[in-house]
């Protein structure tokens, strides 16, 4: 399945494998000779071809390919690979976003775009298409009004039980990871971890996609070992240990002092589940933590997490949640060199930040945790983080 591979693996060569080996259209691929021109039939087409996928279960179109037909009879396989003359991608993106951007609802997670060189021949283009988390997709344009679904015959139009369905799966799936990340930061606090660690203070991060997509575990599996602990950093440590367990793969430091420890936990779908003891350090003169230096562990690991999710096709939204336990009655302290502490202290042991849903891989990771960080200033008596300006995050001097 070419939904399977990560966009960097997909080249000329897995076109021509596609042709000549038969590959049919299926319900995550089909193929398109041309790219929807300017009438409205061919944007109507263009958008029920994208809304069916993200409806569904996801896929690709690739444009140039022309299909081939036994007595005018389309066949679902390819009869040449005709690619795309005088492609401008930056126009055709262009063009492509704004019309998803304008004529479907409610608004669909970025749709990627993928040049297949061909040099000397003209590029083919891949459009990858996530499935839908927040509901379904209804085509708006010009009043059109229409869900579309897809199987492997190809799409079809919903009708009004599989539309509720649809609505109410999205919602069930939120509430499924909200649960889950509850059980997981349980089983962090009674230290029921992938890797060993003591008890003490902490730090929890989880972010979870709202599409499992099991395609995704097979990407996983074309890294060697080392090359995907290298892709999965760990909050203020550095891996020294990995291998693969039940939820997926966990790579870890290998510290004496378990208190010290970190590790990283991926699982099958490409959540993320990532603890560090050594990022929350009481200063004992002071009577609490510096919550910039947590900041700035955050940022950084969150940061190689979304470039790990690009490059393995693991699309969003994502529910994000951060925790620190083990740090009642501890002041959130600014900077070593500042002395304008708050007199609060954190009134509880644990601090459960609310869910943040990210839509969007592209933007910066400070800005998605901004809100996230603000929260755990609020236990500790502050109005919200300091370390931000103009809405990004700044190392305080």
């Amino acid at each position: 399945m070419i939904f399977n591979l990560p966009l960097d693996q997909i080249d000329a060569t897995v076109l021509e494998r596609l042709k000549a080996d038969s590959v049919r259209e299926d319900r995550q691929l089909e193929y398109k000779e041309m790219l929807p021109g300017g009438s409205d039939e061919e944007k109507r087409e263009f958008l029920s071809d994208v809304t069916a996928f993200a409806n569904a279960a996801g896929g690709d179109l690739i444009y140039g390919v022309r299909e081939r037909r036994e007595e005018q009879t389309p066949t679902s396989t390819i009869d040449a690979i005709v690619g795309l003359s005088l492609l401008n991608m930056d126009a055709v993106r262009l063009r492509l976003q704004s019309l998803l951007h304008d004529g479907v609802a409610p608004r669909m997670q970025p749709v990627t775009f993928h040049e297949i060189r061909r040099d000397p021949e003209p590029p083919c283009l891949l459009l990858r298409v996530p499935r839908s988390s927040f509901g379904l997709h209804m085509i708006t344009f010009k009043n059109y009004s229409r869900f579309y679904g897809r199987t492997s015959a190809g799409k079809y139009q919903l009708d009004v039980h599989e539309i509720r369905a649809g609505f109410i799966a999205a919602e069930t799936a939120v509430e499924r990871l909200q649960r889950l990340r509850m059980e997981r930061v349980a089983r962090v606090i009674s230290l029921e971890t992938p890797a060993p660690i003591a008890d003490g203070p902490k730090v929890s991060l989880h972010a979870f996609p709202i599409n499992a997509l099991e395609e995704v575990w097979a990407r996983i599996l074309t890294k060697q070992q080392h090359e995907l602990a290298g892709d999965l950093p760990l909050i203020a440590g550095t891996q020294t240990s990995w291998r693969f367990n039940l939820d997926g793969f966990v790579t870890h430091t290998q510290s004496g002092d378990l208190r010290r420890q970190c590790y990283t936990q991926l699982f099958r779908d490409g959540g993320i589940e990532a603890v560090s003891a050594r990022v929350i350090v009481r200063s004992e003169e002071r009577g609490g933590f510096f919550a910039w230096g947590m900041e700035r562990e955050v940022i950084k690991a969150f940061s190689g997490y979304q470039r790990f999710w690009r490059n393995f096709g693991v699309m969003p939204p994502f529910l994000v949640g951060l925790t620190i336990s083990g740090v009642k009655n501890w002041k959130v302290l600014q900077r070593p060199y500042d002395y304008s502490d708050v007199a609060a202290v954190i009134d509880r042991d644990v601090i459960l930040s609310p869910e943040v849903i990210v839509s969007d891989l592209a933007v910066h990771a400070d800005v998605l945790l901004h809100h996230i960080f603000d929260f755990v200033w609020n236990a500790g008596g502050w109005p919200g983080s300091p370390n931000y300006r103009g809405g990004r995050w700044f190392s305080p001097s």
